[in-house]
């Protein structure tokens, strides 16, 4: 077999088999990338609260290292003989299953270095994550991003004249399935360590695979390789000529970054600002790998009609949401999101799968696109953050994909820009009609007052002339005198797109007192002049407010309201002076309840939510007008009270207050059997109590409560009054104390529903955790 190509002498069977080890490489290291991310991504997320930041800054970390794995791809491709490439392949997959095999006796798992590595470092977690991923998977992680362009490459040589971009699709396919199995069958089913260990056995089972391709390829080296066929050019191929020039790279590179700034942002977008439920995250993801997928599959899934129009009117949709005179539930915007960011994808992936050159440029050409995509990363997970004060991404993507498009249709003879098809004109028409009526009604009032149902039926009836235009075009190639009316009206539609994303942003800073992104995301503290209340916000979560009224500035409002479970607790405390703990700081509302002698310690891990309610610059005062003695402790709650038991410095605490879980950001570590055996060690007595607010519109922790109270003997009582004050809202209270009495008083008695009623307990330990279980 020495010296001669595989695939002209091997039995058709052994082929086959060739083949299907092949495919099977590249599928199941895609899954292993992608199960590994999530994995990794669960073990950090509630270090640093639980934000979407942690998972677009884990998505940044990975496509660093995929982009250094294409980098290290293309390198071998480019510099090193077939053969060699093969060997030093061998060499590095049997290195890394040493090295595996010798951390397995350092740490609790191959794959997971141990809390030490993700502490939680307040003022530059990204670099906390970083450092933590690289410990724990870079040198697996590096070589599983080789696999899908060097299999390519060396496909391309085993099986000469056979396209191998359809294995990319195979790959992304990999990664989706990895996505998807993960938090609906992994994570149910196993502990992190089990999960650890199963990845650990199959990155062995896929490195056996990809060592038996390289052990292929290191035997293939024909007698003379200038000799051989040249490979077939895929019809939608570009030219494989030795001088690319810089155009073609550069659209290998900007085409897939403005793809990875609208998935980020899309995520960021959805995440903090449309609607507050866990893993929903996924969903971009998911649509961000199906356009990769449709694009490199096959060239008849990505239309550029179909596709191009779809993100006009999806961007359309968006601005008519985005709209002041719009009030639509959270669905639809998450629906017009989902739409234009599948939209989006799709011209971005499909442009650049059209521009795809031939084999003998595929390390080269994917490394472009795993530049974009980090490009992408950096963007929105570390320069964003510093340079907005908004998600200024989110809408800067959407506008960098339309001038993108232009330019992918300038390019193109063929396309729309030269042939100027009579049909374009009217459809835009139709679908700018109504985006552009709510942007003129801002400016000129006039406007706002023609009929919704006459703009619908207008855009209806020109989308209707641009169908029968289409349908009685009988030569859609030759020019047209209507070239002018096409530019023009995409000229138009540049201008509504780009008046439609600013105009919102805009109204993100009325009645704003102060604004602060930062990793955690953004903070805004928004006055009410009409009532004279200021509220702070949290995406689009409220976490206080507070009225500015005489006599009205000390009055506990809101989640810790006079009927409140806390407020009750607190306000009936008569065993002398107290020492509270508060995880999570918000307005620091509950230190209105302070009186003389006592002392409220808040752990506080966003700096940004501090500035604003603590100190000489704070907007809300229940802290600084607090009779209490109040000390702040920034960083994550557990892992400072860790600290604080490590240096024999417990604090005594009579309550301990547990105000983290009102968003879609569930710290999940602080809910843990371990958490709670560090939190007993902080209480003064048995009488003490530990009070967790669970006011959550979508999950229901009260399971993972009693499976706590069950574990460690306490007795529990859930409040959720039915009746409320003028200042408060409906909360949802659950505490727990050894003691019955100090959480069985009548006036917390009126307030209390059966708990934990008919749900099953459930506990929770630092392997093991599962949101899904408790969606309401």
């Amino acid at each position: 077999m020495q010296g001669q190509d595989i695939s002209a002498v091997a039995a058709p069977n052994g082929t086959r088999r060739l083949r299907l080890i092949f495919g099977v490489t590249i599928f199941s290291a895609a899954f292993l990338l992608f199960f590994v991310e999530l994995l990794l991504g669960k073990l950090i997320l509630p270090r640093f609260g639980g934000t979407p930041a942690v998972w677009t800054s884990c998505l940044l970390v990975f496509q660093v290292l995929l982009l250094a794995g294409y980098a290290t791809a293309h390198g071998l491709a480019s510099r090193v003989s077939t053969a060699s490439q093969g060997k030093i392949m061998l060499a590095a997959l049997a290195g890394s299953l040493l090295m595996l095999a010798i951390l397995c006796k350092v740490w609790p798992t191959p794959i997971t270095p141990g809390f030490s590595f993700s502490a939680g470092n307040v003022q530059h977690p990204s670099l906390a994550i970083i450092e933590f991923l690289a410990a724990a998977i870079g040198v697996p992680f590096l070589l599983l991003s080789t696999t899908s362009p060097l299999l390519q490459i060396w496909w391309n040589k085993l099986f000469s004249g056979e396209s191998p971009y359809r294995l990319y699709a195979l790959s992304n396919a990999g990664s989706l399935i990895g996505l998807l199995s993960y938090p609906f069958l992994m994570e149910p089913a196993l502990r992190l360590s089990t999960q650890a260990w199963v990845w650990t056995a199959s990155y062995t089972a896929c490195a056996i695979c990809f060592g038996f391709c390289a052990w292929q390829i290191a035997r293939w080296k024909p007698r003379n390789e200038d000799s051989l066929p040249a490979p077939a050019l895929d019809a939608k191929t570009t030219d494989a000529g030795l001088r690319l020039g810089w155009q073609l790279p550069t659209l290998w590179i900007a085409l897939p970054a403005c793809a990875s700034i609208q998935l980020m942002a899309t995520t960021n977008y959805i995440c903090q600002e449309v609607a507050v439920i866990p893993f929903l995250w996924v969903l971009p993801l998911c649509i961000y790998l199906i356009s990769l997928i449709l694009a490199f599959e096959n060239n008849r899934w990505y239309s550029r009609t179909v596709f191009q129009f779809a993100f006009a009117a999806a961007a359309a949709w968006q601005i008519v949401l985005s709209s002041r005179a719009t009030s639509q539930s959270y669905l639809s915007h998450l629906a017009a999101a989902s739409v234009l960011l599948l939209a989006g994808c799709m011209v971005c992936h499909g442009e650049a799968a059209r521009l795809r050159p031939s084999p003998a440029h595929l390390t080269k050409f994917f490394l472009c696109i795993s530049f974009g995509g980090a490009i992408g990363g950096v963007f929105v997970s570390l320069l964003a953050p510093n340079l907005f004060g908004a998600f200024w991404e989110f809408p800067l993507g959407i506008f960098g994909c339309a001038a993108l498009l232009l330019v992918a249709a300038a390019r193109d003879c063929s396309s729309w820009w030269y042939v100027g098809n009579r049909e374009i004109a009217p459809a835009l028409l139709g679908i700018l009609l109504v985006p552009a009526a709510r942007e003129l009604a801002e400016f000129w009032p006039a406007a706002g007052k023609i009929p919704a149902w006459a703009l619908w039926l207008s855009a209806i009836a020109l989308i209707c002339v641009a169908a029968m235009l289409r349908a009685k075009q009988r030569k859609p190639n030759v020019p047209r005198p209507s070239i002018p009316a096409v530019r023009v009206t995409f000229a138009a539609a540049v201008l509504v797109l780009l008046v439609g994303l600013i105009l919102p942003q805009r109204w993100l800073y009325q009645h704003v007192l102060a604004r602060s992104r930062n990793f955690y995301g953004v903070v805004t503290v928004v006055e009410n002049k009409q009532d004279n209340y200021l509220t702070l916000t949290h995406g689009v979560t409220a976490h206080g407010f507070q009225f500015k009224g005489p006599n009205l500035e000390k009055v506990a409002t809101g989640y810790y309201g006079r009927n409140s479970g806390a407020n009750v607790l607190l306000a009936g405390w008569h065993n002398g002076p107290m020492r509270v703990g508060l995880v999570g700081m918000g307005a620091g509302t509950l230190a209105a309840l302070g009186r003389p002698g006592d002392n409220y310690r808040f752990y506080e891990i966003n700096p940004a939510v501090a500035k604003v309610s603590m100190g000489p610059r704070a907007y809300f005062t229940f802290i600084n007008d607090s009779a209490a003695h109040v000390d702040l402790v920034m960083g994550d709650a557990r892992m400072e009270l860790e600290r604080e038991a490590a240096r024999g410095e417990l604090q005594n605490f009579d309550v301990l207050v547990l105000d983290a879980f009102s968003s879609d950001a569930i710290p999940v570590h602080l809910l843990t059997r371990e958490a709670f055996q560090t939190y007993r060690k902080h209480l003064r007595s048995e009488h003490s109590v530990i009070a967790v607010h669970v006011t959550n519109s979508v999950l229901d922790l009260g399971p993972v409560i009693a499976g706590i109270a069950n574990e460690n003997g306490f007795f529990a009582l859930r409040t959720k009054p039915s009746w409320l004050g003028g200042m408060s809202s409906t909360s949802d209270w659950i505490l727990l104390s050894q003691d019955p009495a100090s959480v069985s008083t009548e006036s917390l008695r009126r307030i209390s529903i059966p708990f934990p009623g008919t749900a099953k307990p459930i506990l929770w330990t630092d392997d093991y955790s599962n949101l899904v279980q408790l969606l309401r």
